[in-house]
């Protein structure tokens, strides 16, 4: 058989598709499988909506929310329902996101260019929790 190398300048011209549009792809592929899964997971580490954790007992409301890449950093906003009390919530979140390595408390959080907020607001199908993240 004879074997031909292609030379240097030969290398296909396809580029890489860029990182943002491959976070959006994760993204948007972890809200898909969220909402194909169950409502309520076994432990709160195995229900995430991107790489955000969401407490055991929260029911997602996937039709609400959305999630995608901004020229000035991702947002993601997340609508849950929840029977647990404001400060059982908040207190999971404070723990939570603390070992995620945001700082911040009480419903406000940073981590590097990001803030991530949660308070309950009135929506079509009742009162939610709403999670958003989104740059700083």
């Amino acid at each position: 058989m004879n074997y031909h190398r292609l030379p240097q300048d030969a290398a296909p011209t396809a580029k890489p598709m860029p990182a943002i549009m491959m976070h959006a792809i994760r993204t948007l592929f972890a809200l898909f499988l969220l909402a194909m899964a169950p409502a309520h997971a076994d432990t709160p580490q195995q229900q995430w909506v991107g790489d955000l954790p969401i407490m055991e007992g929260m029911t997602i409301e996937p039709e609400l929310g959305f999630a995608f890449d901004s020229p000035s950093g991702r947002i993601v906003l997340v609508f849950a329902a929840a029977t647990d009390s404001e400060s059982a919530i908040l207190a999971y979140y404070d723990a939570a996101l603390a070992s995620l390595g945001w700082q911040g408390g009480g419903g406000n959080w940073n981590r590097g260019s990001e803030s991530l907020t949660l308070g309950q607001v009135d929506t079509s199908v009742g009162r939610l929790w709403r999670i958003r993240l989104s740059p700083n």
